[in-house]
């Protein structure tokens, strides 16, 4: 099996998952056509997009981030509020940089904390229309677990 049928897999996997999301936006637009957002009177908004890189053991890498996700039994997707944000985690002489891409909040918005055990780092923001949030597992960047 080749890096090429492992990706026509996924491209395949996507292609459903888009038409999922395409027929549950016409839906909810159908639903929500005059009416207010649920939260408040902005309108909802839809972010989905994917990083693709090639890991050291050849295979392909995905990276999804948005507020589209499937669900976890397996069946649909679901919009949440938060956006996740795309992300980079890159460890160079024994730091640990991370890179998030928020665009509309201001820095000062921002919140980076560590869950108690130290082994996940959680980014959240909010902006005047939107909300980031992602939790980023930091094992094996920390040093011993």
């Amino acid at each position: 099996m080749s890096i090429f049928d492992d990706i026509d897999r996924m491209i395949r996997r996507w292609q459903k998952f888009f038409e999922e999301i395409e027929r549950q936006i016409d839906e909810e637009i159908r639903q929500m056509s005059g009416q207010q957002y649920r939260g408040g009177s902005r309108p909802r908004f839809y972010y989905y997009g994917f990083e693709m890189t090639i890991g050291p053991d050849g295979k392909p890498i995905v990276k999804e981030f948005g507020n589209i996700r499937g669900r976890r039994e397996g069946s649909g997707i679901e919009v949440v509020d938060e956006i996740e944000p795309l992300t980079d985690v890159v460890e160079d002489d024994g730091k640990i940089r991370v890179v998030a891409e928020m665009p509309g909040v201001d820095k000062e918005d921002i919140k980076v904390r560590l869950s108690e055990d130290n082994k996940v780092l959680i980014i959240s923001a909010s902006g005047k229309d939107r909300k980031y949030y992602k939790e980023i597992p930091l094992a094996g960047a920390c040093g011993p677990q």
